[in-house]
């Protein structure tokens, strides 16, 4: 049981990379509506306990903290978020339709999370570099509308599309044949566990 948790331990740990270099790359090249950097967390919360997710998403923040400033430390209670929900979304088969929706309520929970704490550090907008939202986000507050209103709208623009497609990836790694026998591994008994690592071997 305890080399089960290392080894889990060892994937969160990879996919806390995957999050920092991916979202990394998609922000240095300015693709709009596009992140990645919760793809790595949505896949460990998919198949794992939602412990799991949970640190992975929250080691995430750290590492960005790291290496961008304490800014990204806030987010991650974003993080956390995604957590938990993914999680409480794919107890049971996850689709490509419950992809959609698990993306949906991702961007729709999310922002309630991600909309004051844009407030509090950006006024509002979307973060230090600046987003197709950002225009949005001022013409909702230049009708006279409250900060928090205008930065959950622009929350829910800039990620839509971002989270549906990073559940979607997340469900066709999932179904790939080597990732399919490497979770199936996770979760077999002791003595399964043995015959298929002689298998495999």
């Amino acid at each position: 049981m305890q080399q089960n948790s290392l080894r889990i331990f060892t994937l969160c740990a990879m996919a806390v990379c995957i999050n920092v270099i991916l979202g990394s790359i998609i922000t240095l090249t300015h693709i709009p509506f596009l992140f990645l950097d919760s793809l790595g967390t949505i896949f460990i919360a998919a198949n794992f306990k939602m412990r799991y997710g949970v640190i992975t998403g929250l080691c995430t923040n750290l590492l960005l903290a790291l290496i961008h400033g304490p800014l990204a430390l806030p987010f991650g209670l974003v993080s956390l978020t995604i957590a938990i929900v993914t999680t409480l979304c794919t107890r049971k088969k996850f689709t490509y339709g419950t992809a959609i929706v698990t993306g949906i309520l991702l961007v729709v929970i999310g922002s309630l999370v991600s909309a004051p704490i844009r407030v509090i550090l950006y006024g509002g907008f979307g973060g230090l570099h600046k987003s197709v939202s950002d225009v949005l986000v001022f013409s909702i507050q230049a009708t006279g509308r409250k900060a928090i209103t205008a930065a959950y709208f622009g929350a829910v623009t800039d990620g839509i599309l971002d989270k549906i497609i990073s559940c979607l990836l997340v469900v066709w790694l999932s179904n790939l044949p080597q990732i399919k026998r490497l979770l199936r591994s996770f979760s077999l008994t002791k003595e399964e566990a043995y015959e298929w690592s002689k298998e495999n071997s």
